[in-house]
Order: structure tokens, then sequence, then C-alpha cells
């Protein structure tokens, strides 16, 4: 008899995932472990979380420089599309305004339906992202 566990991954490491992330946050915020979704990797879910939050032809918006890996986690089975929202060198790759308005122009140009996304800390630069980046 072949028994799989719960897609979601299993209930006593999503607790103990829950009660971690409470903990980290000072005990001020609480964290369902039955909204937590485990993944066998960040391909994975990426892929599902492309899947879940766009339709074929929508757009992410995504800060550079980014994931090497997003190209392929995010477009080649989903059939999403990445807008780059150039970050430069010049102020250490911090997101402005302008920037996102001009990627946001260039993508609404294409498709009708937007997305952002972005890793924290950032890969490659692991720069964290605050409420002023």
């Amino acid at each position: 008899m072949a028994n799989f566990q719960d897609y979601h991954g299993l209930p006593e490491f999503r607790n103990a995932v829950a009660k971690f992330m409470s903990r980290t946050r000072g005990n001020r915020v609480t964290f369902d472990p039955d909204r937590i979704v485990m993944s066998g990797g960040a391909t994975g879910a990426h892929e599902a979380t492309a899947f879940c939050l766009a339709d074929p032809g929508d757009a992410f918006l995504v800060p550079t420089p980014y994931y090497p890996g997003f190209d392929r986690d995010l477009r080649w089975r989903t059939g999403v599309k990445l807008v780059p929202v150039i970050c430069e060198s010049a102020n250490n790759f911090k997101l402005t305004k302008q920037a996102l308005e001009e990627a946001y122009e260039k993508a609404t140009e294409d498709t009708s339906e937007l997305k952002f996304t972005h890793n924290n800390p950032s890969n490659p630069l692991a720069q964290l992202w605050t409420e002023t980046h």
C-alpha cells in the first residue's frame, strides 16, 4: 500500500514553521499552518505562484537585476511575460517610482493584467527591501 503525504507539506512541519515565524515576529503576529504550503524548492514554488496569480499573457513587473531562474520558473510553462523594472547602479539598484511607471507604461502596451514580484532579500544582490526601498 502506498500512502502519500499531504500535498501542502507535513502538518507537523507546517505547525513548526508557523510557530517559528510567530517567534521571529516577537509573537505579535500569528500564522495559520493551514495557510502554509511547503514546496520542494524555489522553482516549484515560483511556478505554482505564477500559475495561481496569472493567466497566459499576463505580465509580472520584476525589478532588475533579478534572479535569472525567474525566466524559467515564471515563464516557460505558464505563458506569463516578465517586464523588467530597470533599477540602476547609480542609486544602488533602488526601486524608484519613475522606474515603476516606465515599466508599467511599457507593460500596458502588451497586456492588461499586471503583477509585481520581487525577492526579499533580492537575488542576486542580497539587498533587503524596506518600506522606503
